[in-house]
C-alpha cells in the first residue's frame, strides 16, 4: 500500500496583533463575566476533594479576566477567509517547489467562509489555478484533522496524486467585541500539500469519533457585517450556550483518550513509543490538560495558545508547524496529532515524520491593536 503524509507546510497570520490591553482602552474588562469555555470556579468543598485533570488544569486562570490569553492576531485590512486561505496556500506551493497545477483537488476547511452557505474551495482553486478538483470540509475546529485523514484516504486509494489542504480561522469576525470569548480567539491560516511519502513514512493509524455529545452547544446566527467584505454584507456570528462549560468538562479526556487509544492500536504502538504529541490548543490550559491525560512530560507537547489564542481549525497545522520549525519534530519521529470538533468529530492519528518542507516562518505583526473597541462595534 502506498505510504502518505504530510509532504509540506505552510503558515500565514495577518498584520495586526490584539493584545489584552486592546479590552482596556475604554473600558476595563469584566471581572465577573467568564467565556463559556470555563467551567464555574469550584466551591471550597469542591477544592477540598480530588480536582478532576481538567479542573486542576483550569484552576489558576480562573482569577485572570483574560483566562490566559496574551496576544492574538487579528485581521487589520478587511483581509476575508479567501485572501487569508490563498496566503498560507501560495506559500506552501513555493517552499515545495510546487505548480498549482501539479495539485489534482484542494480541500477548504474555513471557520468561517466569506459568504453564508458556501465555502472557499472552488473560490481559491480559482484563484490559485490548481487542478482537479475542490471541495469543503465542515467540522468545525477539527476541520484541518479531517481533511488531512480525507486527503490521504484519496491519495493512499490512488484517486489522487497531491491534495493541497487549506484551513483558514477569520473568528475575530464571527465574534461580537463584547462577547467575552473573543479574549480567546485569533485569526490565522494554514495549509498542507498531502501525497506520497517513502515507504515506512507518513500515516500510520488514526482513529475519530463524533462529538455528538457536544451538540446544541455552538450556536450559529446571520447578521449584517458591517465591513462589507463579506458577500451580500452578511456573515455568521458564533455564539455559545452556557451549557458547553459543563460539556466540555465532561467529555474532553473521554474523545482524547478513545481516539489516541484507538490511532495507537491501528498503528500497532503504545504511547511511549510517541515521540512528540500536538494537539489543539484553543485554551491556555489545554496543552497542560492534555499532557496530564496522556501521562506524558510537557515538553513533549506543542502548546502556541500565548502567541495565537484559539486559531480554530489552523490551530493543528499551526502547531504541528510550530513544533518542527522549533526541532521537536524531526524526520523519522513518531507523532500523535489530535484535532476536536465540536458537533462533529475528534479524530487522532500516528504519523511517522518525513521530511517534511516547512515554508518560511510567518512575518511579525506591523499593527498593534488595529481598531479600538468602539470601532470594532
Amino acid at each position: 500500500m502506498q505510504a502518505v503524509g504530510i509532504q509540506a507546510i505552510a503558515v500565514y497570520l495577518p498584520d495586526g496583533v490584539r493584545t489584552n490591553a486592546w479590552w482596556c482602552e475604554e473600558t476595563p474588562p469584566a471581572q465577573d463575566t467568564e467565556p463559556s469555555v470555563i467551567t464555574s470556579k469550584p466551591s471550597d468543598s469542591s477544592r477540598r476533594r480530588r480536582l478532576n485533570l481538567y479542573d486542576a488544569a483550569i484552576e489558576r486562570y480562573l482569577e485572570d479576566p483574560f483566562f490566559g490569553s496574551v496576544e492574538r492576531r487579528v485581521v487589520a485590512n478587511n483581509e476575508g477567509s479567501v485572501e487569508l486561505g490563498i496566503e498560507a496556500a501560495r506559500r506552501v506551493l513555493d517552499a515545495a517547489g510546487v505548480s498549482p497545477n501539479e495539485v489534482d483537488c484542494l480541500i477548504s476547511v474555513s471557520m468561517f467562509p466569506d459568504r453564508i452557505g458556501s465555502g472557499d474551495a472552488a473560490y481559491l482553486a480559482q484563484s490559485l489555478g490548481t487542478g482537479g478538483g475542490a471541495f469543503n470540509v465542515e467540522a468545525t475546529c477539527g476541520g484541518s484533522m479531517s481533511g488531512l485523514l480525507t486527503a490521504c484516504a484519496w491519495v493512499q486509494a490512488g484517486l489522487k496524486e497531491r491534495i493541497l489542504v487549506v484551513t483558514t480561522s477569520r473568528l475575530s469576525r464571527a465574534i461580537e467585541s463584547d462577547d467575552v470569548t473573543l479574549r480567546l480567539c485569533g485569526d490565522a491560516s494554514a495549509a498542507f500539500l498531502v501525497g506520497p511519502v517513502d515507504s515506512g513514512f507518513g500515516l500510520l493509524g488514526a482513529e475519530s469519533l463524533h462529538t455528538g455529545k457536544t451538540c446544541g452547544t455552538w450556536l450559529l446566527d446571520a447578521v449584517e457585517d458591517i465591513s462589507g467584505v463579506t458577500f451580500e454584507r452578511q456573515k455568521i456570528r458564533l455564539r455559545v450556550d452556557p451549557s458547553i462549560s459543563h460539556v466540555l468538562r465532561a467529555t474532553a479526556e473521554e474523545y482524547l483518550v478513545q481516539t489516541t487509544e484507538g490511532a495507537l492500536a491501528k498503528a500497532g504502538l503504545e504511547l511511549k513509543d510517541i515521540d512528540f504529541v500536538v494537539v489543539n490548543t484553543p485554551t491556555a490550559w489545554h496543552a497542560e490538560f492534555s499532557a496530564n491525560v496522556l501521562g506524558i512530560e510537557p515538553d513533549r507537547i506543542v502548546d502556541t495558545f500565548p502567541q495565537v489564542a484559539n486559531i480554530g481549525p489552523a490551530l493543528m497545522p499551526f502547531n504541528a508547524y510550530t513544533a518542527a520549525a522549533g526541532g521537536h519534530i524531526k524526520p523519522g519521529d513518531t507523532v500523535l496529532l489530535y484535532g476536536f470538533g465540536g458537533q462533529a468529530e475528534a479524530s487522532a492519528a500516528i504519523f511517522r515524520w518525513s521530511d517534511v518542507i516547512l515554508a518560511p516562518s510567518p512575518k511579525e505583526a506591523s499593527v498593534i491593536n488595529p481598531t479600538t473597541r468602539s470601532e470594532h462595534l
